[in-house]
């Protein structure tokens, strides 16, 4: 049995993955002569055939890239800030500030949000925070 302690420190957390096969299975480590007497995990065999399902990275994406960008419909003017393909909450507070500038540069102080996910709550909270008098619209 491998040691948990001595795994981390020896080899480092972003190596763990070569701990398990593709079905999480733990797949034992190999003792080598090493002059740290470190452990040396076995290769990863990670091919393209053995995946069996995709349960991450499901959310909406654009392939361009997520859309912040500026638009006049009538009398509206639009920010869009949504495609991130589920990586807005990592993104939300540096995508929201571009949103935000630009939402406010156009000279609005009421504004509205669509959508409550983790982009929607921090634009709003950054139009709040800069004096904008914001509604957000959500579907239930």
């Amino acid at each position: 049995m491998i040691e948990r302690r001595r795994v981390l420190t020896g080899a480092g957390a972003a190596l763990l993955v070569g701990v398990l096969d593709a079905c999480g299975v733990p797949v034992p480590a190999t003792r080598v002569a090493m002059p740290t007497g470190r452990l040396q995990l076995p290769p990863l065999r990670a091919d393209i055939d053995r995946i069996t399902a995709i349960t991450v990275c499901t959310r909406p994406f654009r392939p361009a890239g997520p859309r912040l960008d500026v638009e006049r419909l009538g009398d509206q003017t639009i920010v869009h800030n949504y495609g991130h393909g589920g990586s807005g909450w990592s993104l939300s507070w540096g995508s929201s500030a571009i949103a935000t500038d630009k939402a406010l540069a156009t000279g609005e102080r009421e504004i509205a949000v669509l959508g409550c996910g983790a982009l929607g709550l921090t634009s709003a909270l950054l139009l709040q925070r800069a004096g904008a008098r914001v509604t957000i619209y959500a579907k239930t």
